[in-house]
């Protein structure tokens, strides 16, 4: 396969080799290599890190160029992987949940959770509704990693039981009225 500028097929192809290969330094047989190529890995990231902060301190002007190129989907992932990413989280998990069917309802969202509720019919049947919204918010706001989906309409509060006999003055014989 031979590199294109802007090839995101490439780019694609690439990253799943890099996660291959990443995920199979474990199952090395020299562990203590295994170590050294995750720490070479792990320097190199930081490295490439400082230098894309450098680069993105350098477009503090031009925030609207920033973001534009935020919107492409490798250079934003690796915005992401480095916190700096224009756009902050609630923006982007919004903007997700825009793109889906339904769309599905943001009910709560903290730093690090999001809690979501899919209308029904919203993005097909339950699991499959789950799925997209995990994997929607997953490519735009990684730095979720709790992602809770309620399915169907708003679900009702129930009424605990001992609820409907407090206040109740027994009735002779043991029953209430």
């Amino acid at each position: 396969m031979t590199w294109e500028p802007w090839d995101d097929a490439f780019a694609r192809s690439q990253v799943a080799l890099a996660e291959e290969r990443l995920s199979g330094l474990d199952a090395l047989p020299d562990g203590l290599a295994a170590a050294r190529a995750a720490q070479t890995v792990e320097t190199l990231v930081g490295l490439y890190g400082q230098c894309l902060g450098r680069i993105t301190a350098q477009l503090e002007d031009h925030p609207d160029l920033l973001r534009r190129l935020a919107t492409d989907d490798l250079v934003g992932h690796l915005l992401l992987v480095h916190d700096l990413h224009p756009d902050p989280v609630e923006s982007r998990v919004r903007e997700a949940l825009a793109e889906l069917p339904g769309p599905p309802e943001l009910v709560e969202l903290s730093e690090t959770a999001v809690r979501v509720r899919v209308p029904a019919g919203g993005c097909g049947s339950a699991t499959t509704a789950e799925q997209a919204v995990r994997e929607t918010l997953a490519a735009r706001a990684p730095e979720i990693e709790d992602v809770r989906v309620d399915g169907g309409a708003a679900q009702e509060t129930l009424i605990p039981v001992d609820a409907l006999f407090r206040d109740r003055t027994p009735v002779a014989g043991g029953a209430r009225g």
